[in-house]
């Protein structure tokens, strides 16, 4: 599932509505899904819209957000979604909530291994047997105020197949069990960080 009211706006998301979408969905694809996944979702309250919805299937659920990247966000004291919640509390509720994996998705891969380890960390203290994933994107740092999807986006030209490798490789190191590529990660990326895993 997409984040119904919109990328990297929390302040869009509206309880009162969700449903009405979610419920559409579900029932148009619960026959051909062997795991639902709530992605690049900005806030807590979207991921456990997507878990009331699909609890009634019996199929796995796995729940993405997407983190506060740019330069402020990096020197906090902790990782937050981009809606400012923290990541451990992100954490606490994926041990609550029954979903089989956590992941994060659609930030700059310098983003990645703080939250992995912050989630890590959670699900030690709560014994939750929970997979961790990561799926960075090639963007580069936000120089406009547009929402998503208003504005272009350019990749990276830093981000090359061996460098993003480098990432993925602190990632596991960190807790992570699954990782690939967002936006503007191509085949070699995903190529070459396997081949690193590998090794």
């Amino acid at each position: 599932f997409p984040p119904i009211f919109g990328s990297y706006e929390p302040e869009r998301f509206d309880p009162l509505r969700v449903q009405d979408y979610l419920k559409v969905l579900v029932e148009g694809l619960a026959p051909y899904v062997d795991v639902w996944l709530g992605e690049t979702l900005s806030l807590i309250a979207e991921g456990d819209a997507v878990r009331a919805t699909v609890a009634a299937t019996g199929k796995p659920l796995w729940v993405s957000f997407t983190l506060a990247d740019d330069a402020e966000a990096l020197e906090a004291d902790e990782p937050r979604l981009r809606s400012g919640e923290s990541v451990a509390a992100a954490a606490a509720w994926a041990a609550a909530s029954g979903a089989e994996a956590l992941l994060f998705n659609c930030s700059r891969p310098e983003a990645m291994a703080r939250a992995v380890a912050a989630s890590a960390a959670s699900f030690r203290e709560r014994q939750a047997n929970i997979g961790i994933g990561v799926y960075a994107n090639a963007f580069e740092a936000e120089e406009t105020e547009g929402a998503a999807n208003e504005t272009l986006h350019h990749t990276r030209t830093d981000l090359t197949a061996d460098r993003y490798s480098r990432f993925a490789c602190d990632w596991v190191e960190a807790g992570a069990s699954i990782v690939g590529g967002c936006c503007g990660i191509g085949a070699r990326h995903i190529h070459n960080l396997a081949h690193a895993l590998r090794g």
